[in-house]
């Protein structure tokens, strides 16, 4: 603001100027300023005098014109000075902005400065503001006039069919009690009383059941003087009151009325099950009834409830659709009062199985009825292979011909082609003796429940252990299906071969044999190890046999496996030698569980040879010794069955001289007697020969004759050679 003492004091120098040039003045100089002036986003122009009119969105709310003004003229020595700026009028006016004066201007400069405008009631106010300025040595002034308008709101409203009555912010809207569906309406009328223009920029409703009606476009300005109206409705849909809102944004933000209606009329409400436990229905509802068998029934109780504040009068209650009846319902018309009900049943009986619908209607609404007629159908079915063939009772279901040791399978499947739940009590398999061909597999648990359009299912196995068919008998419950299947040959028995013992050996031992597959054969074995002896002397030894007696043992060899097993679960079986040379011969036999015989018609043997061999010493023991002589008892075996010669080599005692030192018998004949007798028989080649020696002459440093030999060395031979020597001392 410009300081009174200066414009005190420019304004006589610009009557004295003005005076003294007054006398060369032709015409008005022309005025050396343009001026522009923006509020918000308008730009005008103006001039000397011109009215600037500012329009406050509300009181208390300012708004602000920025004035720039441009010196036009040409002078620039000395420059134009804009002096003085005084504000007059209203005080609701106010200059900001401004640089400190006096302003220098050359031609083309511009200065700026805002009006602000914050009126403090809603009259309008006027003003003005003298801008001072010297040009060229000479006092001017312009003038810029100015007028402030605002806004001021009045509310009321209009009820349907009433009287107009103000309304203050915050203040509430009252509806008539309207019936419901019904709609109330009121008539809200805003008034601008202010001196201009006010923006209504939003209407807005919230509550359930209020609406708005003939509402402005966003942001509408209402004129000084002029009102805006709009309609507010009220829609009852329910007896309680009813809050809502009603808001307008205004300039000074929003103002809030409230809303409050309630309803009048009957209210209907449907409800099942037992009063206890009831489920609501709502009108339109699909209403479902327990399924009943066919033949039986099952119902549903439907209440219908008034929980309005006036009558509700029932002109219809009926039912339509196959299978569906009404009963205890009421005669109609029916007045149900408020905070009464009535009950009524619908019962469902259905005639055929699968689903069935209806409509059940009280009053004005309708209710769909649907129920379903129940029976389990059981149908049968297996598969084999990719092959599914539906059966029926006493049915055949037939396997694939399968190989003995392998196994054909079959799903049986049990269905419920019905729409009501079946069970299945028992499963089994009925087969002539204790056949184990047939079996199941995969059962599920008796007794099995078996849903509508659900099924169980299981697995047949035909396993044959022997050719040709065999036939049993299927029971599910009471139905029965024939099970017939074919056993084909079994595969042919693979290769064998014997570990262990093999080739020549020696008499009198135990060797071990075992027996293989070269793989394995997929059913369980059991057979038979014979052995034979071939003897080389034409006298058999009874001491060649298996060594747990006998000559044959019998072994199994299990499905899918390789190697014999013998008794106590031995994998080798052991066998005595003898003492009689010749040939040893195993030779086995095979049968299928089943009793297939399986045996090569040549089956290959195992053989192991004793040879005939030099006679071997077992023992030499002294008997009957006397002063004068002593004995020898020789026991051994020869393999050939043939001893034909025996030494005897004597070691005297020390100091004693002996003039026999050896003795050569020819005992050929004899062991030819032994062996020939049958008594020799029993013992195979096994011998005791007694040699009885007598002494006769002098002794030196022993007592007796018989102390004179300290040792007896014995050796027997035959034509393949000599037994090992064996000696025996007499001391």
């Amino acid at each position: 603001m410009i300081h009174s003492r200066l414009s005190q004091f420019l304004i006589p120098l610009a009557a004295l100027t003005l005076a003294s040039v007054a006398a060369a003045q032709v015409g008005p100089a022309a005025f050396p300023f343009s001026i522009r002036v923006q509020q918000g986003t308008t730009v005008s122009s103006a001039t000397d005098g011109a009215l600037i009119t500012m329009a406050a969105d509300a009181v208390g709310i300012a708004n602000t014109a920025v004035v720039s003004i441009t010196y036009t003229g040409t002078t620039t020595n000395p420059t134009t000075a804009m002096n003085a700026i005084d504000l007059t009028g209203s005080t609701d006016f106010s200059i900001s902005g401004l640089s400190e004066l006096p302003v220098n201007l050359l031609p083309k400069q511009s200065f700026a400065l805002n009006i602000v405008y914050k009126p403090t009631s809603s009259a309008k106010n006027a003003g003005k503001i003298v801008f001072t300025y010297v040009e060229a040595g000479k006092i001017a002034a312009f003038t810029l006039n100015l007028a402030g308008t605002a806004p001021e709101f009045a509310y009321s409203y209009i009820p349907q069919g009433g009287n107009a009555a103000l309304l203050g912010p915050g203040g509430k809207i009252v509806f008539p009690v309207t019936g419901i569906d019904e709609v109330s309406a009121a008539t809200f009328v805003l008034t601008n009383r202010g001196s201009g223009p006010g923006n209504v920029a939003a209407v807005k409703v919230a509550g359930d059941g209020f609406g708005l009606a003939g509402l402005p476009l966003p942001n509408t300005a209402v004129e000084a003087g002029k009102e805006l109206r709009f309609t507010v409705n009220f829609t009852a849909a329910q007896i309680d009151v009813v809050s809502g809102a009603l808001t307008l944004d205004l300039p000074l933000g929003r103002v809030a009325f409230g809303l409050e209606g309630s309803g009048s009329g009957p209210i209907l409400v449907y409800e099942t099950g037992r009063e206890a436990n009831p489920k609501p229905l709502e009108p339109g509802q699909l209403i479902s009834f327990p399924a009943a068998d066919v033949g039986d029934k099952s119902t549903v109780r439907i209440r219908v409830l008034n929980q309005g504040n006036a009558d509700a009068r029932i002109t219809n209650i009926s039912v339509t659709g196959a299978s569906f009846t009404l009963t205890d319902a009421p005669f109609v018309p029916y007045i149900l009062t408020p905070d009464s009900s009535v009950t009524l049943t619908v019962t469902f009986t259905p005639t055929q199985t699968g689903k069935v619908t209806g409509r059940l209607r009280i009053g004005s609404e309708s209710f769909e009825l649907t129920g379903s007629g129940l029976a389990s159908v059981m149908a049968y079915e297996y598969t084999v292979g990719s092959t599914t063939t539906t059966v029926s009772n006493n049915g055949s279901v037939i396997f694939t011909p399968v190989a003995v040791g392998k196994s054909a399978t079959a799903k049986f499947v049990v269905s419920n082609t019905g729409n009501s739940p079946a069970s299945v009590s028992s499963i089994n398999i009925a087969a002539s003796g204790t056949s184990t061909v047939w079996s199941l597999s995969g059962l599920p648990a008796l007794p099995a429940s078996v849903p509508a359009g659900k099924a169980i299912s299981f697995t047949i196995t035909f396993a044959p252990s022997t050719t040709g068919t065999a036939t049993a008998a299927l029971k599910v419950d009471t139905q029965s299906f024939t099970l017939s299947g074919s056993g084909n040959p079994p595969p042919a028995l693979p290769d064998y071969r014997f570990d262990g013992a093999s080739g020549p050996q020696e008499a009198l031992q135990q060797p071990a044999v075992g027996l293989l597959l070269s793989s394995p054969y997929p059913l369980a074995l059991t057979g038979t190890l014979a052995l034979t002896f071939n003897s080389d002397v034409a006298v058999t030894d009874p001491a060649v046999q298996f060594a747990i007696g006998g000559k044959s043992v019998n072994f199994t060899i299990p499905a899918n496996s390789t190697r014999a097993v013998f008794s106590n679960g031995a994998q080798q079986i052991k066998l005595q030698t003898g003492s009689v040379a010749g040939t040893i011969s195993l030779t086995p036999s095979f049968v299928s569980d089943g009793g297939i015989v399986l045996t090569p018609t040549n089956p290959p043997a195992l053989n192991l040879t004793i040879a005939p061999s030099a006679p071997k010493l077992l023992s030499v023991q002294v008997t009957s010794k006397t002063n004068t002589g002593f004995s020898l008892l020789v026991t051994g075996y020869a393999t050939g069955r043939s001893v034909s010669q025996i030494d005897v080599q004597f070691t005297p005692t020390s100091g004693e001289n002996v003039q026999t030192s050896k003795l050569t018998l020819n005992t050929e004949a004899n062991f030819l007697a032994w062996y020939a007798n049958a008594t020799s028989q029993p013992f195979g080649s096994l011998f005791t020969a007694t040699l009885p020696f007598t002494l006769s002459g002098d002794v030196t440093e022993v007592t007796s004759l018989v102390d004179t030999v300290r040792s007896v060395t014995v050796t027997l031979s035959n034509k393949q050679g000599a037994s090992q020597a064996m000696s025996v001392n007499l001391k």
